[in-house]
């Protein structure tokens, strides 16, 4: 038996390329921390603190949120390797950072009635007699009837998120494993603070989402255990760059350089 586990942020990482997919897989791509992906941890972090407190009978005021975040911030600042565009100094990265969450505090925090927070999860997708995939990952926040994702940075059009995004699908087909229902519908729900302010999107997903996920993920399956030397490269996807790609250097990068804009960008 052949067994596979599959992270629900790594499947993403493939769909954008298969090539950087490997590379982190094996542990070849060479990844740093920037300024981005950091802002964004440290915003999930007080959001995480301020709905634990809820369910635990605790309610925390927009200042202990922002407590919250500063800790975080504070604690990841000295990590961060690279500064990516409209998050080049710490001060400017803060700053948005304070408004996502009081944006948040504001317009969304009021509202939730959380019963699982940061909720970790795995199941099996496939088995037969000779090969068993399994998924996994961790939810940002369950209610009863509906699952949210946090967002800090940008998003493709809401009809693209609806249509094509495999996050919603692998985190409510979890919750209809849990419920023991493979039938009926789920509903998730996308919050973005890109630049300050809420934008929600709403998916819902069906046992048909779900099924579609079975040959997908048995393709790459075929793929890793072919064994081959490299994996297919996409070039047309915008984290094809030196600034989002941790294999840039030892992929596309050996051509365009690295650590500098290529000439038609």
């Amino acid at each position: 038996m052949i067994e596979h586990r599959f992270r629900q942020s790594w499947l993403n990482t493939f769909l954008a390329c298969p090539e950087q997919a490997r590379t982190i897989r094996n542990g070849t791509a060479i990844d740093v921390a920037g300024s981005k992906m950091v802002r964004g941890t440290a915003v999930h972090a007080a959001i995480e603190t301020a709905l634990t407190a809820r369910m635990a009978g605790h309610e925390m005021t927009v200042d202990d949120i922002l407590e919250a975040f500063h800790w975080s911030w504070d604690s990841l600042v000295g990590t961060i390797e690279k500064w990516n565009k409209g998050a080049t100094t710490a001060e400017a990265t803060v700053e948005l950072a304070e408004t996502m969450v009081r944006t948040w505090c504001a317009e969304v925090f009021p509202y939730l009635n959380p019963v699982g927070v940061e909720k970790s999860f795995e199941f099996v997708l496939y088995e037969d007699e000779g090969r068993r995939i399994s998924l996994y990952g961790t939810r940002d926040l369950d209610e009863d009837n509906l699952t949210w994702d946090w967002k800090t940075g940008e998003h493709d059009a809401d009809w693209l998120v609806r249509r094509n995004d495999l996050q919603s699908m692998i985190y409510t087909l979890a919750r209809a494993h849990e419920r023991g229902d493979l039938e009926s519908q789920q509903p998730f729900r996308y919050c973005y603070l890109t630049n300050g302010e809420v934008e929600v999107i709403d998916v819902t997903r069906t046992s048909q989402d779900w099924a579609a996920l079975v040959p997908m993920c048995n393709s790459i399956a075929d793929l890793i255990e072919a064994k081959l030397p490299s994996w297919p490269l996409r070039y047309d996807g915008w984290k094809c760059s030196d600034d989002w790609c941790p294999n840039w250097a030892a992929c596309r990068g050996k051509h365009l350089g690295v650590g500098s804009k290529p000439a038609n960008w």
